[in-house]
């Protein structure tokens, strides 16, 4: 039988309601330190920084030297938050923990990029990399190497290495899924992705993570200004997640000829049905010729090639909002042969309809877990 924590040695009267409830009933000292670090990752997600120093300096009573460790670093990080930076705490701890090595070694290198020592910090988290991390671990560190390199010029790489960590992404501990995106959607801005960008950064911003993390924001910001002075649409390449809610995708900007405006108005309300070369230039009252030189010139695509794209993302937005059948969805977007359908949609998103379909749900579950955890520590 575990040997019970005398409570009493624990609680203090100045401790708020949630301390009390979580010292209450009888508890081994691990039961007890359990308790007490998922309350401070909550609110350290949430970068609750007064609620992690108490409850940090809760644990750090614990008896048990691991809870008290792991109660130094989260003292560290309040401490950084603060601007204030003790690497000398982290080495400690970094040579002592059993379990906390390599979040210890990624906040090591943090500090070294914040003194400019940017060869320091990879050595931290390449030493993280060598241990035994945890998945979300794992993508922590290998992402601080990919906004590291990005940070030295080499955008390139950082966005392959980013799109190797897709797969994992889905088994990061939730404020790093978020940070993830972020970081990826800076990074598709290089690449001048920004369609995808946004995409993934609204993603972002609207979890209930997004209004403590400001450099989110920050992120969506740009890619709105920058969208701004581009007149194409701009699909993305490799990968996409789905935009919530908050805010619709705009994917038809204004064009500088009102003639093709009238064109891409007159696809936009007739997606379900075949349209020709011939009608689109009717309407516009051109050649199919002219149209379609008029229309390269402006959007740089074809009247065909874009008009494909507002099928697709019809069709996508149908399958992310709607409980439409995959029949119905391609019916509505003008598809009416099932492997063409499926086909034209890989090539755009890279999933076929249904892949995509299961991608946003797990995305959907995924955000009202976190926001119960919000609603939790608010």
């Amino acid at each position: 039988m575990s040997k019970q924590t005398p409570i009493s040695r624990l609680i203090v009267p100045s401790l708020p309601a949630l301390y009390q409830h979580i010292l209450s009933g009888p508890a081994s000292y691990q039961e007890l330190g359990k308790r007490i670090l998922q309350e401070i990752k909550i609110a350290h997600a949430f970068r609750q920084v007064e609620q992690v120093r108490e409850l940090a300096g809760l644990l750090i009573n614990n008896p048990i030297r691991e809870f008290q460790l792991i109660a130094q670093y989260y003292l560290v990080w309040c401490k950084c938050r603060e601007m204030e930076y003790h690497g000398e705490v982290l080495d400690r701890i970094i040579e002592q923990t059993q379990i906390h090595k390599a979040q210890a070694l990624l906040s090591r290198g943090t500090f070294e990029i914040s003194q400019g020592n940017p060869e320091q910090a990879l050595y931290f988290y390449n030493e993280g990399l060598k241990g035994k991390p945890s998945t979300s671990e794992h993508i922590g560190l290998s992402l601080a190497i990919s906004v590291l390199k990005a940070s030295e010029g080499f955008h390139q790489s950082a966005l392959r290495d980013m799109e190797g960590l897709i797969p994992l992404i889905e088994y990061a501990e939730p404020r790093l899924y978020y940070d993830f995106l972020n970081s990826y959607a800076v990074e598709l801005i290089e690449a001048g992705r920004l369609h995808q960008a946004e995409n993934v950064s609204v993603i972002a911003v609207s979890s209930p993570f997004g209004p403590y993390y400001s450099e989110w924001l920050e992120t969506l910001s740009e890619i709105r200004s920058r969208r701004k002075h581009r007149s194409i649409i701009s699909l993305p390449q490799e990968w996409e997640y789905e935009p919530t809610a908050l805010e619709p995708v705009n994917t038809v900007v204004p064009s500088p000829d009102p003639r093709v405006d009238i064109v891409i108005d007159f696809m936009n309300t007739n997606l379900e049905r075949k349209v020709s070369l011939r009608e689109l230039a009717d309407v516009a009252n051109l050649s199919p010729s002219r149209l379609s030189h008029l229309f390269k010139t402006q959007t740089e695509m074809s009247p065909g090639e874009y008009l494909i794209r507002l099928r697709m993302e019809k069709a996508r937005q149908h399958l992310a909002t709607s409980l439409l059948s995959i029949k119905q969805v391609m019916a509505e977007a003008g598809y009416y042969n099932k492997s063409h359908f499926a086909r034209q949609f890989r090539r755009c998103f890279h999933l076929s309809p249904s892949e995509y379909r299961k991608s946003v749900s797990r995305l959907i579950a995924k955000s009202d877990y976190l926001a119960r955890l919000s609603r939790k520590t608010g």
